[in-house]
């Protein structure tokens, strides 16, 4: 699961980085421990008002094809919110959601099918916790060496999806972030973790007119090695209200403790370990034809 991550960029940082237009109104705050139900910038796809809801001319010809997507930078709180929901409490216990399932859930499936959304970080935070241990030592992972993820930099773009609630006086823009199976490399901290997606399937992500589930499905995967690299950290980020960079320095292991990373088994030799070395599900030529790309590669289309 996700429960704590950081973001130390800048508005303008981010919307260079993803090639978004700043509707934030420079509200990014470098954030060190960003917890549930705060106000963070997502990335969402946005087409021209003129182009929502095409008509025909008066003519009778059919309407052009609508402008490529837009990828907006705007902020949200984290914690997604259904529409129908009476209240905002909800939200608390809707942070993650299991990529598996997000299509059927009656909470998820909606905005599955038309309001994906990308969550821009720069590492989050896991507890490893050893059996009968109440309090567990804290891992930060960030990004890895991999070369196909994104724009040079340490940002990595979790999937995610969002809800707009109107039950207050003002809208409220709501997200959460999909989870899957451990990346290589962190299973040893727990049996989930966030979805990353590669700068190649960022557009088809969040395209809301993209209706193939078992294409988007097929992005949800494991990040392969190299995507993360985790290191131990003070317990003080235990506590949201501590901010700082201070936060993110690795820290030595007590002596004598047993170090479960190092101790974590290394994949099988033969066993593939980068679960994206295969064409992009979603990618096609402009004939038609299926481009032989793997989604982390160095071509960020």
């Amino acid at each position: 699961m996700c429960g704590r991550y950081t973001q130390t960029l800048s508005a303008d940082d981010l919307a260079d980085a993803m090639s978004a237009r700043d509707d934030t109104g420079g509200a990014v705050r470098e954030r060190y421990n960003v917890a549930p139900t705060t106000t963070q910038p997502i990335v969402t796809a946005e087409r021209p008002q003129e182009d929502r809801h095409p008509k025909e001319d008066a003519a009778g010809a059919p309407p052009a094809a609508p402008a490529a997507v837009s990828r907006v930078l705007r902020l949200a709180r984290w914690g997604l919110v259904p529409s129908w929901a009476k209240d905002v409490s909800i939200g608390s216990r809707m942070i993650n959601a299991r990529s598996e399932t997000v299509a059927e859930k009656p909470v998820f499936r909606k905005p599955f099918a038309a309001r994906r959304c990308l969550v821009p970080v720069t590492g989050f935070y896991e507890w490893h916790r050893p059996e009968k241990k109440k309090r567990g030592q804290p891992y930060y992972i960030h990004r890895g060496p991999h070369q196909g993820i994104g724009p040079a930099g340490p940002l990595l773009a979790f999937a995610g999806l969002y809800e707009v609630w109107r039950g207050g006086d003002e809208p409220l823009t709501t997200y959460t972030i999909l989870t899957t199976g451990p990346g290589v490399g962190l299973e040893f901290l727990h049996d989930r973790s966030p979805v990353v997606l590669p700068a190649a399937a960022w557009d088809r992500w969040l395209d809301p007119d993209y209706a193939d589930t078992d294409a988007l499905r097929a992005l949800l995967v494991p990040a392969p090695a190299g995507v993360f690299e985790a290191y131990p950290v003070d317990a003080a980020v235990g506590d949201v209200h501590n901010q700082g960079p201070t936060l993110v320095e690795r820290i030595e292991l007590p002596p004598g403790a047993p170090d479960p990373q190092a101790a974590a088994p290394a994949p099988v030799a033969g066993e593939p370990t980068d679960l994206f070395e295969a064409p992009d599900p979603t990618a096609s030529a402009s004939a038609g034809a299926p481009l032989e790309l793997s989604l982390f590669t160095d071509d960020l289309r």
